[in-house]
């Protein structure tokens, strides 16, 4: 199995006004999520699967500045750009494949994975992992479908493969997306929104009976 580094597109930093405008959305929406991991007291340790660039990570410190923080993706490119542009935030970055993250059961209260199962072979696979190794809660986001292909298409991008993102093989509607969290199990959702063209969803991990 095989995931995909880096983000193909650079959004966070883009100077178009209508894509900041749906960038901040994005971000806000997560804080809100965000804000209801908090209520349980600030986690001492998260994880972030699939961090790309590390952009999404600075966001994840400057929501929780007292936590443990680290962060991992496939490609040592990524992981090297990641290091050099925040290595002032005392983030932990390493290579690792998301199938397979080597820790231990119930070892990690928050975990974040944005904007990665769309890449995946297998992302039922990869989120019973972040639950097997999950002990609170689990933020995931994806691209919500097709409303993510169709303001591609509005802009004239990827328009051979009827605007499909380069990298993306899964496609989720809002079905497909929480289908995925029922195959992977052992969870449920607390939180779920609609930000366009993404959604995202917060899972309280349950395991044998918690």
């Amino acid at each position: 199995m095989e995931n995909v580094a880096g983000n193909h597109y650079d959004k966070y930093n883009s100077k178009n006004p209508i894509e900041k405008k749906l960038m901040k959305g994005f971000f806000d929406s997560a804080k809100g999520m965000f804000d209801i991991v908090k209520k349980d007291g600030e986690p001492i340790r998260i994880l972030e699967a699939g961090c790309g660039e590390g952009i999404f990570t600075s966001f994840v410190r400057k929501n929780f500045p007292g936590s443990q923080i680290e962060a991992f993706d496939l490609e040592d490119v990524v992981i090297k750009k990641a290091v050099n542009s925040f290595s002032d935030l005392n983030i932990n970055f390493y290579t690792c494949s998301i199938y397979d993250t080597g820790k231990e059961d119930d070892s990690v209260p928050f975990i974040v994975c944005s904007e990665v199962m769309e890449h995946l072979e297998d992302p039922v696979v990869a989120l019973r992992e972040l639950i097997r190794i999950g002990s609170v809660y689990i933020f995931v986001s994806v691209p919500n479908e097709p409303i993510w292909r169709i303001l591609n298409m509005c802009r004239f991008k990827y328009l051979k493969d009827l605007g499909n993102t380069p990298g993306h093989i899964n496609h989720f509607s809002k079905k497909g997306f929480l289908g995925l969290i029922k195959k992977a199990g052992s969870c449920r959702v607390v939180a779920y929104k609609k930000t366009l063209p993404w959604q995202m969803a917060l899972l309280k991990v349950e395991k044998g009976g918690k």
